[in-house]
């Protein structure tokens, strides 16, 4: 599935630097989002991730949202190769 992250130019070298997308908080997770648009409120950078949600403590993806509503933003606990990864 194709699910989207925006960030820095700054920031994106640091995680061509490390290798992974693996956000840095008090402990690490990545936010994705299906929506190109939310994306791009968190940066000029958007960052286009091939990922298949897993659920359980791998992401916390909503597969089953209530009629008429979707996941709109979600966690990512384990890093995300670049492979993975395309800037657009």
């Amino acid at each position: 599935m194709k699910f989207y992250h925006g960030t820095t130019k700054e920031i994106w070298e640091l995680i061509k630097e490390e290798g992974v997308l693996w956000g840095k908080h008090s402990y690490r997770y990545t936010y994705l989002t299906p929506e190109i648009e939310i994306a791009k409120a968190y940066g000029n950078v958007i960052l286009e991730i091939d990922y298949d949600p897993v659920g359980k403590e791998i992401d916390n993806y909503g597969f089953n949202p209530p009629e008429g509503e979707t996941c709109w933003q979600f966690s990512v606990f384990i890093p995300i190769p670049l492979q993975k990864i395309k800037q657009l």
